[in-house]
């Protein structure tokens, strides 16, 4: 019933994806990533340089990468100007045109493309629902905006009950193994 909640891959974070695995393993040459929460903290104006050298890493292996966030236009533009890389925002993740224009953004097909992001009700969802590669991250700091705050009381119920049930596995490595 809730399988189009639940994340394909669970994980610490975009620095515990092995790209080179990811790329060869899954095939995978596009990257749709959420901005809050997911490569910068919620609320941040600064980006570290460990998630500079991320995207980097990413672009130099051939990825092609772009940023799809609910956040306002000007703070996402001024991140992917830093990453230098392309965006879209405010298209209202979980609905399919946020991700149909990220997928046309990096011209790849959905078998190709991962989704990576930090709730369950946008990120996760909406890439299930176009059948992506789904990676749930742990969000980077517990601030959010008011209506994600409420959204991550269930989210955590969902992660808590999949974990005890073993329907899920919380990859503490780097994944894909």
């Amino acid at each position: 019933m809730f399988e189009i909640l639940k994340p394909k891959v669970y994980i610490n974070s975009v620095y515990n994806i092995d790209l080179r695995k990811l790329k060869k393993t899954k095939k995978i040459k596009g990257i749709i990533v959420d901005l809050d929460n997911t490569l910068v903290a919620w609320g941040q104006k600064e980006v570290s340089q460990k998630t500079i050298d991320w995207v980097k890493e990413a672009k130099r292996l051939g990825f092609k990468i772009c940023i799809v966030s609910n956040t306002n236009s000007k703070r996402v533009a001024e991140f992917a100007k830093i990453f230098n890389i392309p965006y879209h925002s405010k298209y209202f993740k979980p609905f399919s045109i946020a991700f149909n224009n990220g997928l046309k953004i990096l011209d790849t097909k959905k078998s190709e493309t991962v989704v990576i992001g930090d709730q369950i009700f946008t990120d996760i969802w909406g890439g299930n629902r176009l059948k992506l590669l789904t990676i749930l991250v742990v969000p980077i700091v517990k601030k959010d905006s008011i209506g994600t705050f409420l959204h991550r009381n269930l989210e955590k119920i969902f992660i808590s009950f999949w974990l005890r049930r073993s329907i899920i596995k919380k990859e503490v490595g780097n994944w894909p193994k």
